[in-house]
């Protein structure tokens, strides 16, 4: 561990020393260019100037297509952000650049006669752009993704560059002096180079933090490419003439600076994903050379882990069926049969009888989203949610189920739950003194059947209520209860979707549930249980839903 330290400190220590080194480079020519300007400075012939201005330029249009053509065709395979904005902005900066190399003063006439002023209005808007789209590409995450089409992006760009052209070629005059024969730069170049300096430097800071996160080292090298861009920035609000030394250097620096972002986002785009893919295919081979071993090793430790899971599944169906009531259970004049058969080994259904105090008993039944152990945590913090320990509480909720499951709903959007996690369930509390049952119901999709003595029969869904669930950012739901007067011989039966669901189980529809209660009007819970599980057996087949349900029988 402590040697892993070592060797991770170093590999970071050596991605800086390309920030250290370029700034030690960059910083000394720049200031000794500054504090020597009286022996250094020149004014070049035109002739040589323009040699030299033009070859650094063209190398840098051609950097700026690179790049525009790599990050382009990168973003049609990984669709991301960042890669659309670096394509839009070397487009632009390349074609800009093209024209300030071919406006510059001195050059043949092309587009429109050349000058200085033309030149220098294509070099700032050119480094506002680039500089801005240096910076937006440093503030989206790297695996931001969008799905533009990139043609109309393409597009897009083209015309948004003619209508540059035009501006700067026929509406000269619209735009401010940047450039006075005579005089020098006017303070709205120097503030607007100042301001490109700003937006690179911003972009180096948060290409820096990024790499904090990554270690990517190309992105240490992309900030030696900003840190060139903007010495070449300061550079081009010192001078004074468009053919002195000032100017020159400047060029120099950003024409290093294209070649560094170039450079880092074609290893980053192009090299590394490739050498990621032989290194891939080279394991492949060994893997195919050594198959027939791996395959046995892998086997076995297949089996034994899921040996291991299924021993812990074992324990952990047994822990939660602990948890459940009794499946027979008798008070003063009601009594209880229930049945509990999860389709896998964990359920996502629960249900719960419990005395809230001795003239009140509480029950409830639940169903969660989905089955197995995602489903079966849910229910255990349901169970610690709905029925406190703590005798106050306990009645303080359970007198009023509405009460209780607006609580339980309060708390579940407390958590961070998944958002496409949800719990269904219905609350009640039966009365021994009134034989008044009060209940209110949570989303439940099934609603419980009472079946009186006379062999009428009615759906308990008169009450109000909201599915548990993470929605309380949007929606504050209403939660009421309703009562219903029970007599002696009198069954309701509880259920989940799973014992009436056809589609998934194939089992009892709602109708045959309700003739099943009817032929059994007269019979105790016993034998109406009796009836309803030979029907489940009958099917012969595995579930693909939880079926839980209790019967209530008023003595």
């Amino acid at each position: 561990m402590i040697l892993e330290k070592r060797n991770r400190s170093f590999e970071i220590s050596n991605d800086y020393l390309y920030i250290a080194i370029t700034l030690l480079v960059t910083s000394l020519v720049f200031f000794a260019s500054v504090v020597f300007e009286h022996e250094i400075y020149t004014i070049f012939n035109v002739a040589n100037f323009l040699t030299w201005h033009t070859l650094l330029e063209f190398f840098s249009v051609i950097f700026a297509y690179i790049i525009f053509n790599n990050s382009y065709h990168s973003y049609k395979h990984q669709k991301r952000l960042r890669l659309l904005v670096l394509a839009i902005t070397f487009f632009i900066v390349g074609c800009l650049d093209f024209l300030h190399a071919l406006s510059f003063d001195g050059m043949p006439n092309t587009f429109a006669p050349s000058s200085r002023e033309m030149a220098v209005i294509y070099w700032i808007i050119a480094r506002l752009i680039m500089a801005m789209g240096m910076f937006t590409s440093s503030i989206i995450p790297r695996k931001k993704k969008v799905r533009l089409n990139e043609k109309c992006i393409l597009f897009s760009c083209t015309f948004l560059t003619f209508i540059l052209i035009y501006i700067v070629t026929c509406k000269t005059e619209i735009i401010p002096a940047l450039f006075i024969d005579g005089i020098g730069l006017t303070d709205l170049k120097i503030n607007l180079e100042y301001i490109v300096m700003a937006l690179q430097i911003a972009a180096i800071s948060y290409f820096m933090r990024e790499y904090r996160a990554t270690l990517n080292k190309y992105l240490m090298i992309l900030c030696s490419g900003l840190i060139f861009m903007t010495f070449s920035e300061a550079l081009f609000t010192l001078y004074r003439n468009t053919f002195d030394t000032f100017n020159l250097l400047g060029h120099i620096y950003k024409t290093v600076g294209f070649y560094l972002i170039y450079y880092s986002i074609f290893k980053y785009n192009i090299d590394l994903p490739y050498l990621k893919l032989k290194d891939a295919q080279g394991k492949v081979e060994l893997y195919a050379n050594n198959l027939e071993k791996i395959v046995d090793i892998k086997t076995k430790d297949f089996r034994e882990a899921n040996e291991k899971l299924n021993m812990e599944l074992d324990y952990a169906k047994v822990i939660q069926q602990s948890l459940l009531p009794p499946n027979k259970m008798c008070f003063e004049n009601i009594v209880f049969r229930s049945e509990y058969i999860p389709c896998e080994k964990l359920s996502g259904d629960f249900y719960d009888i419990f005395e809230v105090d001795k003239d009140n008993i509480g029950m409830y039944i639940l169903d969660v989203t989905g089955h197995g152990v995602p489903a079966a945590l849910l229910t255990m913090f349901s169970i610690n949610n709905i029925k406190s320990n703590e005798r106050l509480i306990k009645r303080y909720r359970g007198l009023k189920p509405h009460r209780n499951l607006k609580h339980f709903y309060e708390e579940f959007n407390k958590l961070n739950f998944p958002e496409e996690m949800h719990i269904v369930t219905f609350f009640a509390t039966y009365n021994i003194k009134s034989k008044v049952l009060t209940y209110c119901s949570a989303g439940m999709n099934c609603y419980p059947i009472l079946s009186r003595r006379t062999g009428e029969y009615e759906f308990l869904d008169k009450s109000q209520g909201f599915p548990i669930c993470q929605f309380s950012e949007f929606f504050t739901p209403v939660y009421e209860s309703a009562k219903i007067q029970l007599s002696e011989g009198d069954k309701i039966i509880f259920y989940t979707d799973g014992l009436t669901d056809m589609q998934k189980n194939s089992t009892l529809n709602e109708e045959e549930l309700i003739n099943i209660l009817r032929r059994n009007k007269n019979n105790n819970i016993e034998i109406l249980n009796q009836e309803i599980s030979k029907e489940l057996k009958n099917m012969k087949q595995e579930f693909d839903d939880d079926i839980t349900y209790f019967i209530l029988e008023v003595l």
